[in-house]
């Protein structure tokens, strides 16, 4: 299985997220999940199953300047930080602390992106 995982945690997110809908029209067959920082434990749960069971995944996530804390998605991040596993983390927007977090970890593909660059990175790495 190939999973998209989308999580915003921008400070004003909205119900649609236009770049889920691109790559789930671009890519039917992954399975997209998208959560956000007022997420429930039992969405979180989901996003850390599918993170454990794919076989490769994009993560990306949208931040700005008001962006909300990394309290309740550790358990998501410990998750991507683990080793030999075929995941990319594509940070659309800034978030300085997710920036050095990623960056002291070589081992995790991580690339900071523009909202339109999203899908394909997706597509150049789930295909």
């Amino acid at each position: 299985m190939q999973a998209f995982l989308y999580i915003d945690l921008a400070a004003n997110n909205a119900y649609r997220k236009p770049v889920v809908e691109l790559v789930q029209k671009a890519l039917p067959t992954v399975t997209v999940l998208d959560l956000d920082s007022r997420s429930d434990e039992l969405l979180q749960h989901y996003a850390l199953r599918l993170l454990r069971e794919a076989e490769r995944t994009v993560v990306c996530i949208k931040a700005d300047d008001g962006a909300a804390g990394l309290g309740n998605l550790m358990p998501l991040l410990e998750e991507l930080f683990q080793e030999g596993r075929q995941r990319l983390v594509l940070l659309q927007g800034e978030h300085p602390r997710l920036q050095r977090i990623f960056s002291v970890r070589p081992h995790v593909a991580f690339k900071a992106v523009g909202a339109g660059e999203v899908p394909a990175e997706v597509s150049a790495f789930l295909l």
